[in-house]
């Protein structure tokens, strides 16, 4: 049995199922490509490889569904490098301000990290 105010842990298997017809590949002009992936073991995801980002925060989308459904703001996984991953979070060894950000992958963080302040809706 679950406590209240565990921390809901993602299933990335399951989180792809869910959002299968919303996959994006960030190409190098900055572009978002829908793909097709139908299960974990369809792209990179080892040392070096690629990681599948959630455009909203798993955790923030799961405690605010509704939220989102009201604005019409969707779901969608973004597959990305792992250093890529970590820029958009400002977890990397070396941050990038918004501008370096957009400068190095040809478009805006928020594009693919959903925040209130700066993404459109």
């Amino acid at each position: 049995m679950k406590k209240k105010n565990q921390k809901q842990l993602k299933d990335m298997a399951k989180e792809l199922e869910k959002y299968k017809d919303s996959v994006f590949f960030l190409n190098k002009l900055g572009g978002l490509v829908k793909v097709r992936i139908n299960s974990l073991n369809d792209y990179n995801h080892g040392l070096n490889g690629c990681e599948l980002h959630h455009f909203i925060p798993y955790s923030s989308y799961v405690n605010n569904i509704d939220w989102y459904e009201k604005r019409g703001i969707k779901q969608k996984l973004i597959l990305v490098s792992k250093v890529l991953h970590e820029h958009i979070h400002n977890q990397g060894i070396r941050q990038l301000t918004d501008t370096e950000f957009e400068k190095k992958y040809k478009i805006s963080r928020w594009k693919l990290l959903f925040n209130r302040k700066y993404s459109n809706y």
